[in-house]
């Protein structure tokens, strides 16, 4: 458990398609409310929340503090923040929430994120090539280490991801690869594995998997489960 500060964090998180879902909790008539949310907006100072009319929802107070968590597959971030305004119709509840700068992350991997090194290559529009291998992967994308920084323009960039199956799944996909489209997600500085000691660890979400390539993935990481 650590906690993690970054200007552009929040964004990197809320965006994420890595994201599963997000739950916001708070306290009203002395009862704790939880709500399953989507986010609808975001800039630099609030975000926008929607969910369906929870049954028997009660509508918090301005400015009622509250819990905002945020589940990705490899890992849950939370934080707490002030819930500004809600707003209710017949379909839907918006509340509007002040962005936090602060998270704590607790570092949960799952099932559907496994450690395996494949080679990749993720390749820029300009020609700029990372050649690397994973470090784990999920079905909404990849992680990989690297002792090289990765300029902050490339991390802003769409590109084109391409990566090698293992030979027991050559016979049902003989192209042997994925090639899907790309970005950046987040960034940190190992400092607690040794053999990454002060690394870099990136991580790359997929933009619109193609169904095949993500039943691919699925046997993939079934077998790697196995």
């Amino acid at each position: 458990m650590f906690l993690q500060e970054d200007e552009n964090m929040q964004e990197n998180i809320l965006r994420d398609s890595l994201v599963t879902h997000i739950f916001l909790s708070y306290m009203e008539a002395g009862k704790k409310q939880v709500v399953r949310v989507k986010l609808r907006f975001i800039d630099t100072r609030q975000a926008y929340f929607s969910a369906p009319p929870p049954i028997n929802f009660v509508k918090p107070k301005r400015k009622t503090p509250a819990e905002i968590k945020v589940f990705t597959v490899d890992g849950v971030y939370k934080t707490d923040i002030f819930i500004n305004d809600t707003q209710v119709n017949l379909t839907e509840v918006l509340f509007e929430v002040s962005v936090p700068k602060l998270w704590e992350y607790v570092q949960q991997r799952s099932s559907s994120r496994n450690r395996v090194s494949l080679p990749v290559k993720i390749k820029y529009n300009d020609g700029f090539e990372i050649e690397t291998a994973t470090f784990d992967i999920a079905l909404g994308g990849i992680a990989f280490y690297s002792r090289d920084a990765i300029s902050s323009i490339y991390k802003k960039l769409p590109a084109v991801l391409t990566m090698e199956l293992p030979k027991s799944m050559w016979i049902k996909n003989p192209d042997c690869k994925i090639v899907v489209e790309t970005c950046f997600v987040r960034e940190r500085i190992e400092e607690e594995d040794e053999e990454h000691f002060h690394q870099f660890l990136y991580s790359y979400k997929f933009v619109n998997l193609p169904k095949d390539a993500e039943n691919t993935l699925r046997e993939l990481l079934l077998q790697i489960t196995d």
